[in-house]
């Protein structure tokens, strides 16, 4: 049970909290909305960020969510359960091992993301890339540390689409 009232209705309580201030409710679903459908991320490394991020943040949804439609990028259960070990995984690349570390950065230490691990994300990682990574790690961490602390039951919406698509 929530622990604000959140207004009546049939639909999950984390849809009901976006009508609790109707300005800041749209504001979240526009950022979520772009995070999955308007992003330009290779899919592996949003959903390896997504992953990682939902493991920090202990997002129960998010952990348990997967998107079907994925598998045929290699996306499945093997995916979802090394990126808690991803330093020892051999099945991230370079790249997405660069992208899963920069959200454990972000979320743990994003003070100490000096400009030498800049550096290294700009040599493999355009600015719109690095642009969009972290917004996403923002997005997911707020959304579901939102749902975790004001203890409303979460339903997860979400789809996955290719890049450009939309």
């Amino acid at each position: 049970m929530a622990r604000i009232v959140l207004p009546a209705g049939e639909s999950p309580e984390s849809h009901r909290l976006l009508s609790v201030q109707p300005d800041m409710g749209r504001a979240m679903a526009t950022l979520s909305e772009a995070v999955y459908q308007k992003s330009g991320l290779d899919l592996r490394i949003r959903e390896a960020i997504r992953m990682r991020v939902a493991l920090l943040n202990q997002c129960q949804v998010c952990l348990g969510y997967r998107f079907p439609e994925l598998i045929d990028v290699g996306v499945d259960e093997v995916f979802y359960g090394a990126v808690e070990s991803w330093r020892e995984s051999t099945i991230f690349s370079k790249k997405e091992k660069l992208a899963i570390e920069y959200a454990e950065r972000f979320i743990n230490d994003h003070l100490g993301i000096d400009d030498d691990f800049f550096e290294a994300l700009k040599l493999v990682f355009t600015d719109v890339e690095i642009y969009e990574m972290s917004t996403t790690i923002a997005a997911l961490l707020a959304n579901g540390r939102i749902l975790q602390v004001l203890q409303v039951e979460q339903v997860c919406s979400l789809s996955a689409i290719e890049p450009g698509g939309v």
